[in-house]
């Protein structure tokens, strides 16, 4: 931001002026006038100078300091900015340079500095919007967001801090409030992506006749954007408009017949309507475009469960699975699977009975795992099972993170603590960014009084939610442009 070096500039001569920091009047006068006048490399030698004589004059390092900021040393600035703050903690001038460097740069120093800075002026609306881009780049949506609305009319003119700022809303599921920032972005900005997010908001805030509109142009541009297409037909089934919602999915289908979120989507459609058989034949149509998805074979197997067709469901998660062993069917399936929909028993007695002849299948001992965890909170023998099938699964499959999350979760259920913090330790090795693991160590830790290890298991799961947030935020409002941030 080169409008914070003219700031800074008058701010140091205002601070001057009013004797809050101290300037020889002539070195110091005549020094800012070689700035104004850009003659930075004058001011540099000027300020040297007078340095030699009175070394801890911050006025004179905070021009210094803006001398090198306009010859673009920025090391060298920053280090006269930081020696200035040091010197005179509450020096404005030299508090708003050395940020704005740290912030440029992606100096870690940036977020204490500018936290700094917005204490002394909560008004710094500069400050507030860089502070808010840095906690973004950290996965802190909460605080950015927070910051951006104290710099409102200072982003709103920047597409960097508002698809950030719009792109962090989205992520927290404030919807409502994205529509703002998006609204600005588009007319900032006009592209697909920017397009179909708005029009997203709106549709989720519930505003679903603006969100039409504003989604029409990309529905009858050329050639179709298929993503448009698939969120026109959300919003269409979000109406209770099914029929509607299927004939534009069947666009999309035909526009990107490789587009694996468009099948996805059709399968979501076919299991909240009951249409199981419908959503297995366009799964299989959409596998003969994408044969190795291990998503469309997740959903498949989904879809083929309801209808009790077991074994070509399990054959679907094996192969699935295979594919991506990463791929969450504790979430992704399980949870469909086991719903009052399906026969939780049936199924339980299916895993038993294929386990009898593949034992050494990690994949089928977690699912028999998972079976019996859900009555297992009330029958101690049940719960012993499904520690030893979790355990057997991890056995077979070290790496298999989803088996180990559910073997911490039963292990801390049964009350064996201490092989719960190993469990999760094993599992943190692999992800360290494994939430569940860190929450079930957390639960155990707290339950054996290691009340000295809390805090850093604390941290460690908000720096992991965090992290996972920036992983998300990433996927929102990103179409490459690779802007650079305000």
């Amino acid at each position: 931001m080169r409008q914070l070096f003219m700031r800074a500039l008058a701010l140091l001569t205002l601070l001057m002026t009013t004797g809050a920091v101290s300037a020889p009047a002539q070195s110091g006068s005549a020094i800012y006038s070689m700035l104004q006048q850009h003659k930075f490399a004058e001011a540099e030698s000027a300020a040297r100078e007078a340095l030699a004589t009175k070394p801890n004059d911050c006025s004179i390092l905070t021009l210094l300091g803006l001398a090198e900021r306009g010859q673009s040393k920025l090391d060298d600035a920053f280090q006269s900015f930081q020696s200035a703050n040091q010197l005179c903690p509450r020096n404005l001038a030299s508090l708003e340079g050395a940020p704005e460097i740290a912030y440029s740069r992606h100096m870690p120093e940036a977020d204490g500095l500018l936290r700094r800075v917005v204490e002394l002026q909560p008004e710094n609306s500069a400050a507030h919007a860089m502070l808010g881009a840095v906690e973004a780049r950290e996965g802190d949506c909460e605080a950015s967001v927070t910051n951006y609305l104290m710099a409102s009319e200072q982003i709103s003119r920047s597409v960097p801090a508002l698809r950030q700022y719009a792109g962090c809303l989205v992520t927290l599921g404030r919807m409502k409030e994205a529509v703002e920032p998006l609204t600005q972005l588009l007319a900032l900005q006009e592209s697909g992506v920017n397009r179909r997010t708005l029009a997203r908001a709106e549709s989720d805030s519930g505003d679903l006749e603006t969100a039409i509109a504003t989604l029409d142009p990309l529905l009858h541009a050329g050639p179709p954007d298929d993503a448009a297409l698939l969120l026109r037909a959300r919003i269409a089934e979000a109406d209770n408009k099914t029929p509607e919602a299927v004939n534009w999915l069947r666009q999309a289908i035909q526009f990107a017949p490789k587009s694996a979120e468009n099948y996805l989507y059709f399968a979501e459609i076919s299991f909240a309507h009951g249409s199981y058989q419908v959503g297995i034949d366009l799964l299989n149509t959409g596998l003969q475009q994408l044969p190795n998805n291990p998503r469309l074979l997740l959903a498949r197997g989904v879809l083929r469960a309801q209808l009790d067709h077991m074994d070509a469901a399990l054959t679907d998660f094996e192969a699935a699975h295979r594919l991506d062993p990463k791929l969450s069917l504790a979430e992704d399936a399980m949870g469909v699977l086991f719903s009052q929909k399906h026969d939780m028993s049936a199924a339980r007695a299916v895993f038993r009975e294929k386990l009898k002849g593949q034992p050494n299948d990690a994949l089928l001992q977690y699912l028999y795992a998972e079976s019996l965890s859900e009555g297992a909170a009330e029958d101690s023998k049940s719960l012993a099972e499904a520690i030893a099938a979790a355990k057997r699964s991890v056995e077979l499959e070290p790496s298999y993170q989803s088996a180990r999350d559910l073997l911490c979760v039963l292990l801390l259920r049964h009350g064996d603590l201490k092989e719960v913090v190993e469990q999760a330790d094993e599992a943190l090795k692999r992800d360290p960014y494994d939430e569940a693991a860190l929450y079930q160590e957390l639960q155990a830790e707290r339950r054996l009084k290691e009340t000295d290890k809390l805090p850093d298991l604390v941290a460690r799961l908000q720096a992991a939610k965090s992290h996972n947030q920036v992983t998300v935020t990433k996927f929102v409002l990103s179409d490459g442009a690779g802007a650079n941030e305000p």
